[in-house]
């Protein structure tokens, strides 16, 4: 046989370490059983349908504060404070949103 020795038959696999540690039996006695977490529980296709509908709807949007910024711009009083937009797009940057 040529080549490595470590390689099994060819059509067949052979494993020289294991794929993960397993606990020794004085160990795995003691362990403590977790729960996976409830979002584990649910169903991949209905977190898949939940997200798809929250992604068709439409953002939440304040009217009145539209109308009042526009009616501000319109009649000059609106000023932007540049030192908070610099502030938001840093945050924004560094991944924070609030």
């Amino acid at each position: 046989m040529s080549g490595d020795s470590k390689i099994g038959p060819v059509g067949g696999i052979t494993r020289i370490t294991p794929v993960r540690k397993i606990a020794g039996s004085a160990e795995a006695a003691n362990a403590v059983p977790t729960r996976a977490p409830a979002s584990d529980t649910v169903p991949g296709a209905k977190l898949i349908r939940l997200a798809s509908d929250l992604a068709a709807q439409a953002p939440p949007i304040d009217a009145a504060r539209i109308a009042s910024l526009r009616a501000a711009i319109a009649e000059g009083t609106y000023r932007a404070d540049a030192k908070n937009i610099a502030l938001a797009m840093l945050r924004y940057a560094e991944g924070r949103t609030g």
